[in-house]
């Protein structure tokens, strides 16, 4: 029972590594992007392969020039654990927002990402990630439809997003 335990703990704190990946680059977070590697570790996104270390640098300021807001969610992982390390491999859905003339354009890709993860210091981190890219397409649409969005608290690609300030609030009234 007890390694059974112990199996559904590290595939847990997989899944959250995978999920902090996630909303670093959607809120171009350098330092929680960089949470998600080690120190050693190496990303090949197609754009960029090379040291994860180099990444963030790399991909935020590309990403705030081509896009808006973009929205990358995770579905189902296979992983197995073996000691220390890890595979991964979970599907992805991202969404890329961007102007187009008088709309916007939606540049969808859904993929893989095939994971190497290593446990050191009590912590998974991703050591070695490629980018399985399975299809992509671009779907344009009106600067605005049928919901409408300044009703609607606003995200932000930065610390000032409200997705943060429920955490700020746990760390400094102990909710």
């Amino acid at each position: 029972m007890q390694d059974d335990l112990t199996e559904i703990l590290h595939h847990q704190r997989i899944r959250q590594v995978l999920e902090r990946y996630c909303r670093g680059i959607d809120r171009l977070d350098a330092d929680l992007l960089n949470s998600v590697y080690w120190d050693d570790a190496k990303d090949n996104h197609g754009i960029y392969n090379g040291p994860a270390r180099g990444f963030a640098e790399f991909i935020l300021p590309y990403m705030q020039e081509h896009w808006t807001s973009t929205t990358h969610v995770i579905g189902q992982s296979n992983i197995e654990v073996s000691g220390t390390r890890a595979a991964a491999e979970t599907v992805f859905v991202a969404h890329h927002i961007r102007a187009d003339g008088d709309g916007i354009a939606d540049d969808v890709a859904g993929g893989r990402y095939a994971d190497v993860l290593e446990y050191r210091n009590g912590e998974w981190r991703l050591l070695d990630r490629v980018v399985v890219m399975d299809w992509v397409y671009t779907h344009a649409g009106l600067a605005s439809g049928g919901i409408d969005p300044g009703v609607f608290v606003v995200g932000q690609r930065d610390a000032a997003d409200f997705g943060y300030r429920p955490y700020a609030r746990l760390r400094d009234k102990g909710i």
